[in-house]
């Protein structure tokens, strides 16, 4: 599926992706950010939870790993060659128990691939505005829609936009 058609429809077929096989291939590309995920929580000095840990070996699981897509409308704006490569990773955040804030009860990250944004959530409840929740259960993963930059931003990354020479001339 052209990247056009996903940025119109505001969603991934994953048999578009994977064909007859989507259920194992979405499958896969679940157990993919959930290592990611896990790898962050490593990076961060966290011990990663044991159902995101298993997961990995099976081929049917429950975890409270969940998964949301959205497209970055603040990426879009800038110019096609300053988006390629724009890769980076957010704060991973730690929920604290309201009792005993000793104690962790979720997490919350995302990382971004140019103007796709990933965001996991454990053990919270996910940001409905960022995309249909996924735990590779659908054949269909809706995006969400985020803005992070206020007016003002927004308007200097368009106007530098604009100013960039156009390199087919």
């Amino acid at each position: 599926m052209q990247i056009t058609i996903i940025l119109h429809k505001r969603y991934i077929d994953f048999f578009d992706v994977y064909g007859n096989d989507f259920e194992a291939g979405q499958r896969d590309l679940y157990k993919y950010f959930a290592k990611s995920f896990g790898c962050r929580l490593v990076d961060a000095g966290a011990t990663v939870p044991d159902d995101v840990r298993e997961l990995l070996k099976k081929d049917t699981f429950q975890t409270r790993l969940r998964i949301n897509f959205s497209v970055n409308e603040d990426v879009l704006i800038l110019p096609k060659e300053d988006r390629d490569g724009f890769l980076g990773k957010g704060d991973m955040l730690a929920w604290l128990d309201r009792k005993d804030n000793t104690k962790v009860n979720g997490y919350e990250w995302n990382e971004h691939i140019s103007w796709l944004t990933i965001s996991y959530w454990y053990n919270i409840h996910p940001d409905g505005n960022l995309g249909s929740v996924w735990v590779a259960d659908n054949q269909f993963i809706y995006l969400g829609i985020m803005f992070p930059l206020d007016e003002e931003q927004r308007e200097y990354a368009r106007k530098k936009g604009e100013e960039k020479p156009n390199k087919a001339n």
